[in-house]
């Protein structure tokens, strides 16, 4: 009889051996977030959150893993918890009231290595920038640490990767389309300042798991300053980045420090043009092979660029404001040389503007090898030349061509 029940515990063993492998989690999660952990996942984040992440075959799970700008944000927070043994919890976009997480078992037959690539596969399909709003929340100015983020739903996210003694939150980020790639770090401020009346834009932080299902006003340090401070300064970036600074900052600023930022930020927000450009020119292709030749009044509202264009105007003069008040023209200072390529009036010899182009070049749009100059955009946009309307042909959009438009479809 005693042989009988151990051959049966045996087989009934055996056959649930399968069933317990069968419902892995992705990963087990052996601690629980708090704010110990979120100050040892910035101390991560800046030690480690390299731009090689995706490109390192040292790292095979996370190598060549296929990233945009929102991809690149939640991977940072993913690779930390499952390094860590924590929990990884967001909002599933497209099922209200369920969420995404780590205790998953979609992948269950897989080994661990390949269970965490499909989730993260599977976390980058399902979620965007515009997710980001639903799974952060803002924080104060002078909070701002390593491992925060900065949002513009449904256009742009950054990962802030460190705070510097000035005071800087220096970013990385991926872009579009969808590919294994470097990401790119900048010494500068994210290029934008929060203005969504909901505030779901801005200086951001992931709600920890347990808090996730809990509005933003919920959450530990929420804050609603950045949006008031920017309404106030009529969303002046130089002056609003400036108040970040001092808040965040143990020494202030050089004047060539700054000016460096600055152009750097120019040249990031120039250069994101050319992803509103592409967008629209993409929806048009796609819209027209169906038949239809104009936008709808949303569709161009989506798609087409005018108070983006009139802030990259605003940009333009809030640094030629502030390089006037510092001198802008040093011979010996490499930014303000740049600055003078841009800014002064008469044109620059050929050796000063490769400089500026080795610094910085505007890409037109996404996928193809056109490209001008930060001093011709400038002249272009203070020229009017520019033009917003989402119907417009891409030599249109970016100034090269200075005969008027002639719109063809309703314009809103």
């Amino acid at each position: 009889m005693d042989k009988f029940k151990a051959l049966l515990l045996l087989v009934v063993w055996i056959c649930l051996a399968p069933l317990s492998s069968a419902f892995a989690a992705v990963w087990s999660s052996d601690s629980q977030w708090d704010e110990s952990w979120e100050n040892r996942y910035r101390q991560w984040v800046v030690q480690n959150w390299k731009d090689d992440i995706f490109m390192n075959p040292a790292k095979p799970i996370y190598y060549k893993f296929e990233n945009d700008c929102a991809d690149a944000t939640y991977m940072m927070r993913l690779i930390f918890s499952f390094e860590n043994r924590l929990p990884f919890v967001v909002n599933n976009q497209q099922t209200s009231g369920q969420l995404i997480g780590n205790n998953m078992s979609t992948w269950d037959n897989l080994p661990e290595p390949q269970r965490v690539r499909r989730f993260m596969d599977y976390v980058a399909d399902m979620t965007s920038t515009k997710s980001l709003r639903q799974d952060t929340y803002p924080v104060a100015l002078n909070d701002i640490k390593a491992g925060d983020l900065y949002v513009a739903p449904g256009v742009h996210s950054y990962q802030i990767v460190e705070v510097t003694e000035t005071g800087i939150a220096e970013v990385m980020a991926s872009t579009t389309p969808k590919t294994s790639r470097f990401l790119l770090r900048t010494p500068s401020f994210p290029f934008y300042v929060p203005e969504d009346k909901t505030f779901a834009d801005g200086y951001r932080r992931f709600k920890q798991p347990q808090n996730i299902r809990q509005p933003a006003s919920a959450q530990p340090g929420y804050s609603e300053e950045q949006f008031q401070l920017a309404a106030d300064l009529k969303y002046d970036y130089v002056a609003f980045t400036d108040i970040i600074s001092k808040k965040l900052g143990k020494r202030p600023e050089r004047p060539d420090e700054k000016t460096t930022r600055l152009l750097l930020a120019l040249c990031m927000y120039a250069n994101d043009r050319s992803v509103y450009v592409y967008d629209a020119l993409w929806h048009l292709q796609e819209i027209r092979k169906g038949g239809r030749q104009c936008m709808s009044a949303k569709e161009y509202d989506d798609y087409s660029t005018p108070g983006r264009d009139k802030r990259l105007g605003m940009f333009f003069s809030s640094i030629r404001h502030h390089l006037d008040r510092i001198g802008r023209f040093d011979p010996q200072s490499q930014p303000a040389r740049w600055a003078k390529a841009v800014f002064s009036m008469d044109e620059p010899p050929a050796g000063e503007m490769k400089h500026l182009n080795d610094f910085c070049m505007v890409q037109m749009t996404l996928g193809e090898e056109l490209y001008m100059s930060v001093r011709e955009l400038r002249k272009n946009l203070e020229g009017g030349y520019l033009v917003s309307d989402p119907h417009a042909p891409l030599q249109y959009r970016w100034g090269i061509v200075k005969t008027p438009y002639q719109p063809s479809c309703p314009t809103y």
